[in-house]
Order: structure tokens, then C-alpha cells, then sequence
């Protein structure tokens, strides 16, 4: 049967601005944005909250900016909340906004996350701080133990044995020592900074990444092997069949061969559907697995 083409106005529809409000929230909620989203017709309204956009937060600016990048859409103040509010026209012009302005902070963001969650693997409980152009890696800990077991899973093993790391100079000089080492493993030279600490604060090491480097000592530290592979285990369920799903070892002791998986009855058939899509999963009960 051959389709109906589509009428003038459904044309318009297709491609109006509230086509594309799915997409949109998505794309802000991926990004990190605080913006409510308002249809007003085949225009979308979408007012800025975030302080992470590229221009400042006044309607000059913002004016500015849009045709700048190609953008067409319009800025108006909110006399309610003083905020500037962003009209778009069309899907492209959503389409636009989303490539232009929330692409780079979702890029930088899925860097961030999977670095922050190769460490967690490991046991390493790092603070990132995330930018468009690079990421601020934060390890905070005592005498720096976390940097050494980092250089440890990059394949440094004694980087600090014959460090006085209870002193500021073995601090710094095992801080030396992390860069020039992440800087092979990334190959390009990383930054590093340092923060002493004292008897109420611990030693704070910051590592400036940039996104490619990030995504460099991701795939490096994925290569290493995890000292309690249930801790992956954990993370990689709890994206697959939501939060509650339990991963334990006999005795809870790590290193052995054998895991129990715990699951309630809707986890159980939402990773039995991720395993075999095409399977009609009937009610289960409670299902413990080994």
C-alpha cells in the first residue's frame, strides 16, 4: 500500500520545534542543564537556569550568541524569574541548539562517568570535576595512599616505597612521579597541583585531564585486573535491572570464585529481557542465582 504523502500543515508539524521536545529533554537532562521546557504552538520555550551556558545571563548576550551559532531562535527576559527564555521555531533550529551548546557537556560528561566508574571498580573514590574541555581528576587521601594505588593499576607498583610521604617533600615528589607516569600512559604531558594537608585535612592531588586523555587512562585502567570483581558486577546490574540488586560472596570475602546475584521478581525479567529480548518472560518469584 503506497503511503499518503504528507499535507502542508503536517509537513510543518513534523518539523516544528515541539516535534522535537523529547529529544531536547533528553539532551539537556544528559547534559546537566536546569531549563523547563514550555510549548507554546510549534515553538518551544525553554528557559535557562543553568550557569553553564556560553553566554552571560542577559538577553544582549544570549541575542548575540544564537545567530553566532547558527541558531534560529529568539531570547526574551522572564519578568517573573528574571531569566532568559529561549524560543525555538523549528526541530532544526532544537537541533542546532543541542549540537552547539549541550553536545560538548554531554560528551565531557560520558567521559567523566566512565572514568569515575573504572576507578569505583578498583576501589579508587575519585572527585571529578567536569568541563567541555577537560576534567579536574581529585584525589583526596592521606600520605596520597589512592595516587599510589593508582600507580599501581597503571603498573607502577613502588612509585612511593622510598618516599617520606609524611612529609610535604614526599608528597610532592610522589606527585612528580603520578605525572610523568599518567603522561606516558596518555601520551601527552598532564598538569598536576597539589594541596597539603594538615592534621584535620588530607593531602588533595587535582590531575587536569583533557577529554581525550580522560577517555586514554579509561581504557588503560580497564586493562587492569579488579581486586573484587563483584564491585563491577554490582555497578554493571544496577544500570541493567535498577538499584536493589545484590551481588555477595560466600563468607563475603572478595577473591573468591563463586557470587551470589539477588534479584526481585521485576529485576529478574528485566535482565532476563536484556539477555534475550525476543523471550516472553512470565511472573517469577524472587530469583537467587550463583
Amino acid at each position: 500500500m503506497t503511503a499518503k504523502p504528507l499535507t502542508v500543515s503536517e509537513q510543518a508539524t513534523a518539523g516544528s520545534a515541539a516535534a522535537a521536545r523529547q529529544q531536547l529533554e533528553e539532551a539537556l537532562e544528559e547534559a546537566g542543564f536546569l531549563a523547563p521546557i514550555e510549548t507554546d504552538g510549534a515553538c518551544l520555550r525553554v528557559t535557562m537556569y543553568s550557569s553553564k551556558c556560553r553566554f552571560a545571563d542577559s538577553v544582549e548576550d544570549a541575542t548575540e550568541w544564537l545567530p553566532q551559532s547558527g541558531i534560529d531562535a529568539t531570547a526574551a527576559l522572564d519578568e517573573k524569574t528574571f531569566r532568559v527564555v529561549l524560543t525555538f521555531p523549528s526541530a532544526k533550529s532544537v537541533r542546532m541548539f543541542i549540537a552547539a551548546l549541550l553536545q560538548p557537556w554531554i560528551t565531557a560528561r560520558t567521559t567523566s562517568a566512565a572514568l569515575a566508574d573504572v576507578l569505583s571498580d578498583h576501589g579508587l573514590d575519585c572527585t571529578i570535576d567536569v568541563g567541555t574541555a577537560s576534567l579536574s581528576l581529585l584525589v583526596t587521601d592521606d600520605e596520597l595512599d589512592a595516587a599510589v594505588l593508582l600507580a599501581r593499576l597503571l603498573g607502577a607498583p613502588d612509585i612511593g616505597t622510598d618516599l617520606p610521604r609524611h612529609r610535604p617533600r614526599g608528597i610532592r615528589r610522589l606527585t612528580e612521579r603520578v605525572r610523568w607516569l599518567i603522561t606516558g600512559v596518555v601520551g601527552s604531558p598532564v598538569s598536576t597541583e597539589i594541596e597539603h594537608g594538615c592534621a584535620h585535612e588530607a593531602d588533595r592531588l587535582t590531575i587536569e585531564l583533557t577529554l581525550e586523555q580522560a577517555r586514554r587512562l579509561t581504557q588503560r585502567l580497564l586493562l587492569a585486573e579488579v581486586a573484587d570483581p563483584s564491585a563491577r558486577l554490582q555497578r554493571l546490574l544496577g544500570k541493567t535491572v535498577g538499584a536493589g540488586a545484590c551481588v555477595t560472596t560466600p563468607g563475603h570475602a572478595p577473591g573468591t570464585d563463586r557470587y551470589t546475584i539477588t534479584l526481585d521478581p521485576d529485576q529478574a525479567r528485566r535482565l532476563t529481557h536484556r539477555l534475550d529480548p525476543d523471550l516472553d518472560v512470565a511472573p517469577a518469584r524472587g530469583l537467587t542465582t550463583h
